[in-house]
């Protein structure tokens, strides 16, 4: 059965998935009907859909999803009747993937406030413009977190709560303040769909972070759609389906990156699924993890998973248990598809695409069709969403055209806090503008070329960053790269590149040439190189990070290629 009658057959037969319009901001969108519409409601769907009696494991901690409900349930009540929290009141998050994580995103939002996700790689000074921002007067954190936000909490009054850290006189203690308050007499609120779920700031690779401001729909949206386009693949691929093994996750993005939260943690509880965290990102004891728990499913960033299969590839292991490995936030360099699969014959390589402002929901590929064009970025993901390639005049241009991608969708942001022009520029008529560029087939194909700003322009002819990246990913002796814009005097701008190496390699200026030479046009071939003697500049959510890696070099802060 192919995709389209597949996903016909869903629309026909499953009442979960059926579709109604909805206006919204004078906007008609798609929504699911019988789905639950909030995250409080998703609560209580998880109770119908278990798989495991145990819900979040780590280290030697295991908690069934009864207990909690009841910690959701304390911390719920606790903000409800010790800190006069209410609906729409923000309530900031700062810590690594502690248990408490997920508990305490629950808790908050089950009273109908608004989590903050603080991200914490933040400095103090990123920590205070994020709570100046935000304006949440209340914060969870780790001992980490509390040093970096101690220095200015009195001054905005917050209220901290510390977890897994010493008894402070700054600050509450929530194993003893909050873990096992009764309640007994939590009121919780009546939740519209629209309403704002949450606060999630973009990395701030240019400028000021921006606050991206989600509902309870768009998370909602997202999570079904996941599902749905699994319940769709039951039927492209029926040998794959009947084989299904429950479903335990290996969450190792972090909680405040929208890949963490969403496609990880609130699918995890409509799936039904078991979810192990790690304190830090460690291969050799994800392997561990993955054969001791049984994971079937990892949706982490492309460099992490490259980590991931290096790893299982040292040990000899198939990781035979992982039904899908998925990367998001970043493209997977197209080599590393076919690599990837011939380490782990039994999984799935897939792909998805989507951002913070689309609840990380958009388009996706997997199977076959991954494999046998690993440069696609793949189809939209489930029923709810629209999808068009504009022009500078966004106007829509022909198949096969690259433009900017531009999604409307019940999973899109509903603004940027506090900034207005910057919606405005970028949400139009519904229409969330990615700043990604690509192009689509007739089939509804997408292929994602770059990003907007992601472009060299080298007298006057345009270069794409990650089309030399995907061709230096090809050499045998390169394990990672990064390719910029380097000024020049003649042509504005040259190409250059940042390589880093795989264990044991060593490579020439003139090998890269000449390896390039028949793949890339002269004038796309990099100029420069700089050589990292590890690996390269990652930004807060572990994707390369472009703009460090190109002042690194041209500061002569890394090694150049002579």
């Amino acid at each position: 059965m192919d995709f389209e009658a597949a996903t016909k057959r869903v629309l026909d037969t499953d009442d979960l998935y059926q579709v109604s319009e909805y206006t919204f901001d004078g906007q008609i969108y798609k929504r699911f009907v019988n789905t639950p519409q909030t995250l409080h409601e998703l609560l209580e769907y998880g109770k119908e859909t278990r798989q495991w009696d145990e819900f979040i494991v780590y280290e030697n901690e295991r908690i069934t999803y009864s207990e909690f409900l009841e910690k959701v349930n304390s911390v719920a009540a606790f903000l409800q009747k010790e800190l006069g929290v209410k609906k729409g009141d923000k309530v900031a998050i700062a810590m690594r993937n502690f248990p408490e994580y997920p508990i305490l995103l629950m808790g908050i939002v089950s009273v109908g406030a608004i989590v903050v996700f603080v991200n914490a790689w933040w400095t103090t000074s990123e920590m205070e413009y994020g709570f100046y921002d935000s304006s949440a007067k209340i914060c969870f954190a780790d001992i980490e977190r509390l040093k970096a936000i101690l220095p200015f909490s009195k001054d905005f009054g917050i209220k901290l709560i510390g977890i897994r850290s010493e008894h402070g006189d700054n600050f509450l203690d929530y194993e003893k303040e909050v873990a096992s308050y009764p309640a007994k007499n939590l009121q919780v609120p009546n939740i519209d769909p629209n309403d704002e779920f949450g606060i999630m700031y973009t990395s701030g690779s240019t400028g000021e972070p921006k606050g991206v401001v989600l509902s309870h729909r768009g998370a909602i949206s997202a999570v079904f759609s996941w599902l749905m386009m699994e319940k769709i693949g039951s039927y492209v691929y029926p040998e794959k389906a009947s084989t299904k093994k429950p479903s335990s996750i290996l969450l190792l993005s972090p909680l405040f990156h929208v890949n963490g939260s969403h496609p990880n943690f609130l699918y995890g509880i409509a799936k039904g699924s078991k979810i192990a965290l790690m304190y830090k990102w460690d291969p050799k004891k994800a392997v561990d993890i993955i054969e001791n728990e049984t994971i079937t499913l990892i949706r982490a960033v492309p460099t992490v998973i490259s980590d991931l299969v290096e790893e299982a590839i040292a040990q000899n292991k198939s990781l035979s248990s992982l039904e899908t490995l998925n990367a998001g936030g970043a493209k997977r360099p197209p080599p590393n598809v076919a690599y990837e699969k011939k380490a782990l014959p039994s999984t799935d390589i897939s792909s998805g695409y989507g951002m913070t402002e689309t609840n990380a929901l958009g388009i996706g590929v997997s199977g076959d069709e991954y494999l046998e064009n690993p440069e696609l970025a793949g189809r939209l993901i489930g029923v709810l969403q629209d999808i068009k390639i504009v022009d500078e005049n966004d106007m829509e241009v022909k198949y096969g055209d690259v433009g900017e991608i531009a999604i409307k969708s019940p999973a899109n942001m509903l603004c940027y806090l506090n900034k207005k022009k910057e919606t405005d520029e970028v949400l139009i008529d519904g229409w969330m503008h990615t700043g990604d560029l690509g192009h689509m087939n007739s089939q509804g194909l997408v292929t994602i070329v770059d990003r907007k700003k992601n472009i060299i322009i080298r007298g006057g002819e345009n270069i794409s960053c990650l089309e030399v990246e995907g061709m230096l990913q090809k050499h045998q002796s390169i394990l990672e790269s990064i390719v910029f814009a380097v000024p020049n005097e003649r042509f504005g701008e040259e190409v250059g590149a940042c390589i880093n190496l795989k264990k044991k390699e060593s490579l020439q200026r003139e090998e890269i040439y000449q390896f390039l030479n028949d793949k890339l046009a002269k004038f796309k071939i990099p100029a420069h190189y700089w050589l990292a003697d590890d690996s390269l500049p990652r930004g807060a959510t572990d994707k390369l990070d472009r703009i460090t890696t190109r002042e690194l070099c041209l500061d002569n802060k890394i090694k150049k290629l002579l």
